[in-house]
């Protein structure tokens, strides 16, 4: 398999046969955390988001009262609308006036300041608690439902926006009449997935392949082998090579992603 460099190069690759996994499986629960009887237990949404705010607290991350509050609101605070103004003098007498304007230029400072070293600290701890909720809490399911999300290292960087991503996952995946709603999101997904204009190429590689995998689970493993016994090459292979047309057929999945991606990607 070819590689691209750490840099984010945009080049080709051939993505490697996919193995089936569970990840179309029902992602319910967010958490899985410790549990004395079977070593895991899961978390509805309400009580790993309150998890993910003891962890907040717990950490000693500076201005760690914003992401608290941002969570629970399910809102990213708005730093620039929340922004101090500088106050006009209220006094009158010109020399009482200029005391009072040097006092509120003062104030200004420091209250942006302060402003911004909020704002500074709030992006900061934005990228560590997506990462805490990624790698100590999300359950494997929910983790490859993220990961292949388009905009995951975008959009998803905001844990805020993270979490809500997760809620519609967990609500929608609770309810059984989505199967056939699930059943063509997954088909629509895996053959409209192109490349962001801004996306690594192994990113979507990742996305492209994980997707397959959903897919390969809808359909069973044998899914393209049914169009590889109507393809001429298949039909140039004599009837009793037995063992050709075996692995005409097993290849077929692996020539079908590696002809997608190359015409997906950018």
């Amino acid at each position: 398999m070819g590689h691209s460099s750490s840099g984010g190069g945009r080049g080709r690759v051939t993505p490697q046969k996919v193995k089936s996994n569970s990840s179309s499986t029902v992602v319910k629960h967010l958490f899985s955390t410790k549990d004395e009887n079977n070593g895991k237990a899961r978390l509805s949404y309400k009580d790993a988001k309150e998890r993910a705010i003891d962890y907040i607290q717990a950490s000693g991350m500076k201005c760690s009262k914003d992401m608290v509050k941002s969570i629970r609101d399910e809102k990213s605070i708005d730093f620039n609308a929340i922004a101090p103004r500088l106050n006009a003098p209220t006094q009158t007498e010109a020399d009482a006036r200029e005391t009072e304007m040097a006092q509120n230029k003062i104030l200004y400072s420091a209250k942006l300041d302060e402003n911004m070293q909020r704002s500074a600290y709030f992006e900061t701890n934005k990228r560590t608690v997506k990462s805490n909720i990624m790698l100590k809490f999300v359950t494997e399911a929910m983790d490859i439902k993220l990961r292949g999300e388009a905009d995951f290292t975008t959009t998803l960087e905001d844990p805020i926006k993270l979490l809500k991503r997760i809620e519609r996952f967990t609500k929608k995946s609770a309810d059984a009449e989505y199967d056939f709603l699930d059943f063509w999101e997954a088909n629509q997904k895996f053959f409209a997935m192109k490349q962001g204009t801004t996306e690594n190429l192994m990113h979507f590689k990742e996305r492209f392949l994980r997707q397959a995998e959903v897919l390969q689970d809808l359909y069973g493993v044998a899914w393209f082998q049914n169009f590889a016994v109507k393809k001429k090459a298949y039909a140039a292979i004599a009837s009793t090579n037995t063992a050709a047309q075996n692995k005409f057929k097993d290849d077929i999945f692996e020539a079908a992603l590696a002809t997608g991606f190359l015409c997906n990607c950018d």
